[in-house]
């Protein structure tokens, strides 16, 4: 902190290595994999809207994937499951990556402003004259993992950057271009009146999400309360073995506690410079300082990784999916939508040919328009069925 930082953009490594030590710029959830030669890969979540249709999108998955289809000419909005923290110091620009773009979904570019805080949103048109499957997920071995939908290009512009982000890491009301979703959430409601207040409503909720304070908040708080306990046994200059023993209870949990190896190396970093005092003269208090801030930021760090993750199982919950994995899901759309017309057309020359009666000309035309009508009907439904 407050040292000076190479100026100009941030390759793979520099993403790393502030997630390590949480400064410049701060993604959460952050994942290791999706820092990329000179960008960071962010993913969609599973509240798209469609700005043709004026509501949000069914969701739909398989046992492969999570996707929406774009309809032609379309263009959906969706925010990133990334939380997003900037610095005065860093501006970045978002793209589209190649795969996106080839499938003949449009290019996004946008920017991304210093001092940002929250979640992005994006907006993706399709310019082609055919649906286009927007895959959001993928499954693999049991396990769900998110498509990387566009690369974030962040720059370290050389404006101060003093200062360390305790203040900035909790969940607000999160941004997400709030603006933007009231605008769309004030227009007439048109013929799908009921459709656009489950709109407004789920808009609401998202927007207004709090995080519930469960079991990993509390574990984390713990730590963070100790850490207050000590310093302050420290400003009333305690002795050296009571301030020690404070953290005794706090380093065995950690030690049996499965996960978060940088959290308990940044706890051991703190905790060992008071185990290895004699007395507080041999604390040092900038060493100290450090490790202390260190540790402090990383639990805020966890607690607001547990939020992000309530608030994307939160917008699941309001969304509305659709299973097309099932056994009569698969025959239905496989063989009786498709041949639906021979099939009817069988099922009604055997029932003519048992029904032991004659037929005037007039029930003769109602029997022959029959076929043309349900099917017509059946392929409207058939359309219906497939982009629901």
């Amino acid at each position: 902190m407050g040292e000076t930082k190479r100026q100009g953009v941030l390759i793979a490594d520099d993403y790393i290595e502030a997630r390590k030590n949480i400064e410049d710029v701060i993604i959460v959830p952050f994942d290791k994999a999706k820092a990329k030669g000179t960008g960071y890969n962010l993913s969609p979540c599973t509240l798209i809207y469609s700005v043709n249709k004026k509501r949000l999108l069914k969701v739909h998955q398989n046992e492969k994937e999570v996707f929406v289809w774009v309809d032609p000419h379309d263009t959906i909005l969706t925010i990133s499951r990334e939380y997003v923290i900037t610095k005065r110091s860093v501006a970045g620009t978002i793209h589209s990556r190649v795969r996106m773009s080839a499938n003949g979904l449009g290019n996004v570019s946008t920017t991304l402003d210093p001092e940002w805080k929250g979640k992005l949103l994006f907006a993706i048109s399709n310019p082609t004259k055919r649906r286009i499957k927007l895959c959001i997920e993928e499954k693999s071995d049991g396990k769900v993992k998110p498509v990387a939908l566009v690369t974030m290009t962040l720059y370290r512009t050389g404006f101060d950057s003093e200062g360390v982000f305790e203040d900035t890491l909790h969940l607000d009301n999160p941004p997400m271009r709030v603006d933007i979703w009231q605008d769309l959430t004030e227009k007439p409601a048109g013929l799908r009146g009921a459709q656009y207040e489950r709109f407004q409503q789920i808009i609401q909720r998202v927007t207004e999400f709090k995080a519930e304070k469960g079991t990993r908040y509390h574990d984390l708080q713990r730590i963070i309360d100790k850490v207050t306990t000590v310093k302050e046994a420290i400003t009333r200059k305690d002795p050296i073995d009571s301030i020690k023993a404070l953290t005794i209870s706090l380093e065995d949990e950690l030690a049996r506690a499965d996960g978060d190896e940088l959290l308990k190396k940044k706890f051991v970093a703190w905790n060992e410079l008071l185990k290895n005092a004699n007395d507080l003269g041999d604390v040092s208090q900038e060493k100290r300082g450090k490790a202390e801030s260190s540790l402090l930021r990383e639990c805020q760090y966890l607690i607001m990784c547990d939020e992000i993750d309530q608030h994307d199982q939160f917008i699941r919950q309001q969304i509305d999916q659709y299973w097309e994995g099932g056994e009569v899901t698969r025959f239905f759309k496989k063989w009786i939508f498709p041949n639906f017309t021979a099939l009817f057309a069988i099922a009604l020359i055997i029932m003519i040919l048992f029904w032991d009666k004659d037929y005037s000309t007039v029930q003769k035309l109602m029997l022959a328009s029959v076929t043309p009508i349900i099917t017509v009907l059946m392929e409207w439904m058939s359309r219906r069925f497939n982009k629901s």
